[in-house]
């Protein structure tokens, strides 16, 4: 995937048999609320990083990476021998990659990394009763935001077009 310089972060699953570099830093960090992430988590949110896809390199264990599509609109992976969730990749952003930021190797950093910017689905975490979302300066979304939003909207959309090459 990446023809770039040296990376300026590595990654792995728990167990270390998929690992991956980054040439660029995330472009921004999202905490996501959904009832997916949370089951997937264990948690009451999963961290995703957004990287372009051309600066985000599969260095061992791609071909174990497991493929999982729990809706319409993404693929996720998972390490197949350890589970650890290692991405999300929205089917009309190729370009884009959202990694784990739990996978993301501390120590191998070497740049500033940019703070969490959205909560995204607070609405599914508020009705769970036993975590409260922080209130922060962080923008909070009880879904997708509407930037977002729309391009969903215009994807579908468009797969729905004749002759749009995307059916």
């Amino acid at each position: 995937m990446s023809t770039q310089s040296d990376p300026v972060l590595t990654g792995s699953c728990r167990c270390g048999h998929v690992t991956y570099t980054s040439t660029l830093p995330p472009e921004e960090f999202t905490n996501c609320y959904c009832q997916t992430c949370r089951k997937l988590s264990g948690a009451p949110f999963l961290t995703f990083g957004r990287f372009p896809t051309s600066a985000v390199t599969w260095t061992s264990g791609e071909k174990s990476l497991t493929k999982r599509t729990y809706s319409d609109i993404a693929e996720r992976t998972h390490c197949a021998s350890c589970g650890s969730p290692m991405s999300m990749q929205y089917k009309f952003q190729l370009g884009l990659i959202h990694l784990t930021a739990g996978t993301i190797d501390e120590d191998s950093v070497k740049t500033s990394l940019p703070k969490v910017t959205d909560y995204v689905f607070v609405e599914e975490v508020e009705k769970t009763g036993w975590y409260e979302v922080p209130n922060d300066k962080v923008t909070k979304y009880s879904k997708f935001p509407p930037r977002f939003q729309k391009k969903i909207d215009d994807w579908k959309k468009a797969l729905l077009t004749p002759g749009s090459g995307l059916g």
